[in-house]
């Protein structure tokens, strides 16, 4: 937007890289990325406080328009207050309402301008709603380097070493890492009773401190490589990736890398998903693929010993890893064309204008 419109003034909720791009920082909401239903109550006076205060700032201001992105349990609602006040409302990464809320689709269309999806299926999801759509393609293209090679990436994973590279991707929050951490290592350890050699790498995400992942690798008796800020060169340099579902196994399909997905949330979370959710997989990878193309070990499911299992086949078995990949490059082509963030500014632009 900055690049399009440079006097354009940008203020909003984010963090230390939405700042770094030009926008005012009104909220930090670095600490809030919180997953699940009971995690999301006990940090609800929160939410509530910087709701009121955005919404007063908001109508204050009256600004051209407000840019949602994704976090539909917060932006719905600050969609309707915007929406009730005559300011512009564009979504930019559609609520997942094909997932777990079908009836919310009339809803977005009363409160929402412009709807700016990244998958294909959510543009034809949305065809009879009566709410304008436009896809965009997927972000991700725009980050990823297809030609990143393999090799030492101040990483250590040199291509001359044949052992097999594990890449643990355990999420982007606190609450991710203390679910998905543990099993993954343990995973680890099973693994390498199997395959002496394997050598195991952490890409740990910009929200997270490294000393995090660390003081949860000092309990256990597994070696493995943390890395700053370089996911897309990690993931690369493996020959597996074991990561919680959510962007991460986007990425591995762009970088057409074997993928194994797990997750886990309280008890209480699962309960309230399981009743609430309307699809047959939960991984964004198999979703876009409309099919299982990569296993999924889900709460109850997500054992050390069936991951191993799995990570061992996919290790050894040269014709499920090739099936897989040709499955990947499939989706790979259905997220679009690279430059999906420049697409999404001009539209909204255009929004603005119009």
């Amino acid at each position: 937007l900055k690049k399009i419109a440079p006097d354009l003034e940008l203020s909003g909720i984010g963090g230390k890289r939405m700042k770094e791009a030009g926008v005012e920082i009104l909220f930090d909401m670095t600490g809030f990325a919180v997953v699940g239903f009971t995690e999301v109550i006990r940090n609800l006076g929160r939410f509530r406080t910087v709701f009121r205060e955005f919404c007063r700032k908001m109508l204050e201001e009256k600004p051209l328009a407000i840019v949602l992105i994704d976090y539909p349990g917060f932006n719905m609602r600050l969609a309707e207050k915007a929406k009730k006040n005559g300011i512009t409302v564009i979504y930019y990464i559609s609520p997942q309402v094909w997932a777990w809320g079908r009836g919310r689709v009339k809803k977005l269309a009363k409160i929402v301008d412009k709807m700016l999806v990244i998958f294909s299926f959510e543009k034809d999801f949305y065809r009879d709603s009566g709410l304008e759509v436009e896809f965009v393609g997927h972000p991700i293209l725009d980050r990823i380097k297809q030609n990143t090679k393999s090799g030492e990436h101040e990483n250590g994973l040199k291509s001359s070493n044949p052992a097999p590279v594990v890449a643990f991707l355990p999420g982007s929050r606190k609450q991710e890492i203390k679910r998905h951490l543990p099993v993954m290592l343990k995973a680890g350890m099973l693994l390498r009773k199997q395959i002496p050699g394997v050598r195991f790498v952490i890409p740990c995400a910009s929200t997270i401190a490294p000393l995090e992942v660390k003081n949860i690798l000092g309990k256990y008796s597994l070696s493995v490589s943390v890395i700053e800020n370089k996911t897309c060169e990690v993931m690369n340099s493996s020959d597996l990736v074991i990561a919680c579902s959510g962007t991460a196994t986007i990425e591995s399909a762009c970088l057409l890398k074997p993928l194994i997905v797990l997750y886990k949330v309280s008890f209480l979370s699962w309960f309230i998903v399981k009743w609430m959710i309307r699809v047959k997989n939960i991984a964004m990878v198999n979703i876009v693929a409309q099919k299982r193309i990569v296993p999924e070990f889900l709460q109850f499911n997500a054992k050390p010993s069936l991951i191993a299992k799995e990570a061992l086949s996919l290790l050894r078995n040269i014709e499920k890893r090739r099936k897989m990949i040709e499955e990947l490059l499939i989706v790979r082509d259905k997220l679009g064309a690279p430059g999906a963030s420049e697409r999404a500014a001009k539209a909204v632009l255009r929004t603005i204008e119009e």
